[in-house]
This record gives structure tokens, sequence and C-alpha cells, in this order.
């Protein structure tokens, strides 16, 4: 891939489809190591040619903005299993996909969240609300309409989990009783339809890119 470039207060993020050719996916496990190879075939095949594409693509992208070779990255995972490289802190990432749109959030001097999810139904709503939002959110969630309680509901889960991976945590981490630090600020945003999106990150000061990444 050319090169890329990273500003300061700036977060980059790359919108691409999952859904690729034969030909572009063996391309993109080619870049993957034995124990992410190995992590793919423990998943069920829908989610595992996912797992392999959204690999490639970040590793791809990580090569792009770092001069290594995609194949030569080397991650480190923190407690809730984000993502991190190795022996380099001037770049921050982060990822998510729901269906087959990935979501692949850089910065260089910032810790970055995103998350990303297909508007749907949302089974056993309440239920799961209860789970992680407050009281004052959950009593606006059973207020609104039932034909907006999905959308509503996945604005406020995206906006969640990209806060706490930008510090991170995750929702099912044991963290989701735990409020986020106040410092950090999210956008929200459609980076295709029928998607909602949040992007986070600490401080205000920073700019939101999204970019298309060709299939």
């Amino acid at each position: 891939m050319t090169s890329l470039e990273l500003m300061t207060e700036e977060v980059q993020v790359w919108v691409a489809s999952l859904d690729v050719t034969d030909e572009r996916y063996d391309t993109l496990a080619r870049v993957l190591p034995s124990e992410e190879k190995d992590r793919a075939a423990s998943l069920t095949p829908i989610a595992a040619r996912r797992f392999v594409v959204a690999r490639g693509i970040l590793r791809t992208l990580l090569s792009g903005f770092t001069g290594t070779s995609a194949a030569k990255l080397r991650f480190s995972y923190g407690n809730s299993g984000k993502p991190s490289l190795i022996d380099r802190d001037d770049i921050h990432f982060n990822i998510s996909h729901s269906a087959d749109l990935g979501l692949f959030a850089f910065a260089p001097d910032r810790p970055v969240g995103v998350d990303v999810e297909h508007e749907r139904p949302v089974r056993r709503l309440l239920d799961v609300a209860q789970r992680f939002m407050s009281d004052d959110e959950l009593r606006s969630l059973v207020d609104t309409s039932p034909d907006e309680r999905d959308a509503a509901f996945l604005k406020s889960w995206v906006v969640r989990e990209a806060r706490l991976k930008a510090e991170g945590k995750g929702v099912w981490s044991g963290s989701e009783h735990i409020n986020p630090r106040p410092s950090l600020t999210h956008k929200l945003f459609a980076p295709r339809p029928r998607y909602i999106a949040a992007i986070a990150a600490p401080e205000s000061d920073w700019r939101l890119y999204t970019c298309a990444m060709k299939d």
C-alpha cells in the first residue's frame, strides 16, 4: 500500500467493506501470522472470513502508516483485548465491524475507540440496556417511541462502547457500569446507510476525517 500520513490533533477512520472477492481475501490472509490464522480457525465460517479480512485490512493500513511490512507487524493486547503495536508509541488504533462493514481508527497522539452497529431490531433491548445504561438513560429509552427505540439504543451503545474502548476497556469486560472519564469526547456519524458509528478520544482538540477504502 502507498504511504499514509497522520497529523497531530487528527483522528482518521477508514471505512471498508468486509465482503471481498476470493482473490482479495487470499491477498489479505497472506499477511496474517499463524496465531491470527489459528484464531480465525476457531470461529464460524462467516465470522472467520470477516476476521481475516478485517485483520488483513488493519495490517495493510498500519503498514502504510508505519512503513513496516504488514506481515511483520507485531501486536500486544490489553486486558480487554485491545491491540497495540509493539515498540511503537507514535500510532494508536482501534477497529470495529458489524455485518459486512469494518471501521479502522487511527491517531498519532492519543488513544482512540471506535464502534459501529448495523441498524436492526435489538433482541431483549431493555434487558441489555439495564446492564450498562444509567437510570436516567434507561428512563429516556423507555420513554422513546417503540418505532425509534432500536435506533436510540444503538446510538447510546456505540457511544458508550467507543468511549470505553478509548480507555482500553469494553462493555462486557466487567466495566459496563463504570462511566468513562469525562475528558473523553466523542462524535457520532453514519459511515454507510443503515449503519451508526461513534469515535472517541481524549480531550476535544481533535478533528475527525473519514476515508473510504476501495473494495
